[in-house]
């Protein structure tokens, strides 16, 4: 699982490549791109690029739409580093971590505060999992891009994209402004609001649809032939990936318990999620309101 060189020497000679392997990459996705609107102008600080997660080109898409290059925080499967896929993040420059490895986590964040101190930059995913969610803008966040931020001075630039009329449309935020924040939970609770916003502002772009024409199975059809696309990941894997807050429980997951089944998402088991979202709509009608 070794990692890009992050010297000062390979962040300058990633910047020199960064166009005509930006080029090279336009040529692998299945859709053109469309920059909607870049609001970032660089201040001469490095910074932490953090995207939303919604498809298997985002990474692609978003590095297409970089003035310059930034390397890649990437979950570690050994497919992905061994595939066309992994060459491409290796020129571009990646770090690699295992996500469900506490020393591997603690190893990339010391990886990527050494890029972010030599002056490149990040490109990150905060919700640290795909986005499978059929009715959720953004996941809760990681909230280490904002220790990463302290710790090195950097900015933060916040980036939405998605699928719309077969392009991938992108916007590109401005500099999110963390130190005007008491805290990391305040930080963080405001970064996701401005990601979901732009997120919601892309799905409003897509043409209109009665939600009566439209199936919860869709959502897995659609969930399923991208991923199908992404051989190297493990459905079940990356739902266990999506960041809670410590001691936070759903409703499903409390019902599921209660009645004896097991609470699983929408993409990864339809049937059982099905089963589970009944419970919850006939506890739902047993709430009475006080007056």
């Amino acid at each position: 699982m070794k990692s890009s060189n992050a010297s000062r020497f390979g962040i300058k000679w990633r910047r020199l490549i960064h166009k005509p392997l930006a080029t090279i990459f336009k040529l692998t996705l299945k859709h053109k791109i469309k920059l909607m609107r870049n609001d970032f102008t660089p201040n001469g600080k490095p910074t932490i690029f953090a995207f939303t997660h919604v498809c298997k080109d985002d990474v692609a898409v978003t590095l297409c739409c970089l003035r310059y290059n930034a390397y890649v925080l990437a979950g570690y499967h050994r497919g992905l580093s061994r595939s066309v896929d992994g060459m491409g993040l290796r020129l571009n420059g990646v770090v690699w971590v295992d996500r469900g490895d506490k020393a591997s986590r603690a190893e990339a964040m010391e990886k990527v505060k050494n890029i972010l101190c030599r002056g490149g930059d990040i490109l990150i995913a905060p919700e640290a999992a795909w986005n499978l969610s059929p009715n959720i803008p953004m996941l809760n966040l990681w909230w280490g891009v904002i220790d990463m931020a302290v710790s090195t001075g950097a900015n933060i630039v916040p980036i939405a994209l998605d699928l719309v009329n077969d392009k991938y449309c992108i916007i590109i935020g401005e500099n999110f402004c963390y130190k005007q924040y008491p805290d990391k939970a305040n930080a963080i609770a405001e970064l996701r609001d401005v990601l979901a916003t732009m997120a919601w502002e892309l799905i409003e772009m897509k043409p209109m649809q009665k939600r009566s024409e439209i199936t919860e199975k869709d959502w897995v059809d659609f969930t399923q032939n991208e991923l199908a696309r992404a051989p190297y990941v493990n459905r079940k894997k990356e739902e266990s990936f999506v960041f809670r807050p410590k001691g936070e429980i759903s409703l499903g997951e409390l019902l599921a318990n209660m009645y004896g089944t097991e609470y699983k998402s929408m993409a990864v088991d339809y049937e059982d999620y099905k089963r589970v979202e009944k419970l919850i709509d006939n506890w739902t009608k047993t709430i009475k309101v006080r007056k």
